[in-house]
C-alpha cells in the first residue's frame, strides 16, 4: 500500500515538471527559435511531448557537444 502511495506520488510530481515547468521553458525556446511560428496559438493542435521534450534535448545536445 505505502509503495502505491509513493509511486502515485511520484508520477504526479513527473507529470507536473514534465508538462507544466518543461512545456513552459519549451514554449519560449521554440517560439523564439522559430521566429513565432511554433508551437501554433492555443486553439490549434500541437506535439505537446516535443514541446515539453525541446529543453532536455537542447541541454543533452549543449553539453555534448561541451564535452567533445
Amino acid at each position: 500500500m505505502l509503495d502505491a502511495i509513493f509511486e502515485f506520488i511520484a508520477k504526479v510530481f513527473l507529470e507536473f515538471v514534465f508538462y507544466m515547468l518543461l512545456y513552459g521553458i519549451g514554449w519560449v525556446m521554440l517560439r523564439t527559435l522559430t521566429l513565432g511560428h511554433y508551437p501554433p496559438p492555443p486553439p490549434a493542435r500541437h506535439n505537446e511531448e516535443l514541446v515539453a521534450a525541446f529543453p532536455v534535448a537542447s541541454i543533452l545536445a549543449a553539453v555534448t557537444f561541451a564535452y567533445s
